[in-house]
């Protein structure tokens, strides 16, 4: 019986040619920036090996050198022993990370482990230092490790409901949270009104949007045709239509 092997697949940007750090760089550098944009672990960090890149890449290359080359696209941890390149949590995980998700749980471990060396980077000088994008892709990603808020819900439809939400706020209230932290308490809240289910999450938003409420509220009880109240919010499908049907006679 042969064997399987499954290999890690990973997004690629296409537009990575046209930005000047990619250009300015000699072509063996060029192939171990690739390099280790795909040898490294799932958190966007990388162990050190130029000895091995020499021979996989079939260059010869320089660690100093590709530091300095390199400038602040990554940041080195424990003594330079390992690499971490900011824009990967960017670019990788769009939707940001999430707890709650089994795949992302080693990844927010091993950027909570170097927060500080993350936090504290200062870049080297370097040709390439002034480079919009790049500082960009640190900042954001400091940002992110210092503060990061974690969704409770994975979906793309809770995160398109909860931006509608940040943004409904704004417009009608002027109100914009001002901490990660103060944006993981609200969420944290809706998790509570909502027994942590996504659906009734979702109602819980669109409810306050409706009624033009400014804070997040448990869902009203809709009385049914006998006069008693329930909330079927967390009813399966099949169970909402027995109770219509109920209802119904």
């Amino acid at each position: 019986m042969g064997l399987f092997y499954f290999m890690a697949k990973r997004f690629t940007d296409t537009e990575k040619w046209k930005k000047p750090f990619i250009r300015n760089l000699k072509a063996s550098y060029k192939l171990l920036w690739l390099y280790v944009c795909d040898d490294c672990d799932h958190s966007g960090i990388w162990q050190v090996d130029i000895e091995v890149a020499e021979i996989r890449i079939g260059e010869k290359l320089d660690g100093k050198k590709a530091i300095e080359l390199f400038g602040d696209k990554i940041i080195p941890l424990d003594n330079g022993a390992k690499w971490f390149i900011p824009s990967f949590i960017e670019f990788q995980y769009p939707s940001g990370l999430n707890e709650n998700n089994k795949a992302h749980i080693g990844i927010i471990k091993n950027l909570e482990r170097y927060k500080d060396e993350i936090a504290n980077f200062k870049p080297l000088e370097s040709p390439l230092q002034g480079a919009m994008d790049m500082v960009m892709d640190m900042v954001m990603v400091k940002d992110k490790v210092k503060e990061m808020v974690i969704l409770p819900f994975e979906s793309e439809n809770f995160i398109k409901y909860w931006t509608f939400w940040k943004d409904f706020k704004n417009k009608q209230f002027n109100f914009k949270f001002k901490t990660a932290q103060s944006e993981q308490s609200a969420l944290n809240d809706l998790v509570n009104l909502s027994d942590g289910y996504e659906e009734t999450a979702i109602k819980i938003i669109e409810q306050s949007m409706a009624k033009g409420w400014k804070g997040l509220f448990k869902l009203k009880n809709e009385s049914n045709e006998s006069g008693t109240y329930t909330n079927n919010a967390k009813l399966s499908y099949p169970e909402r239509e027995w109770e219509r049907l109920k209802n119904l006679g």
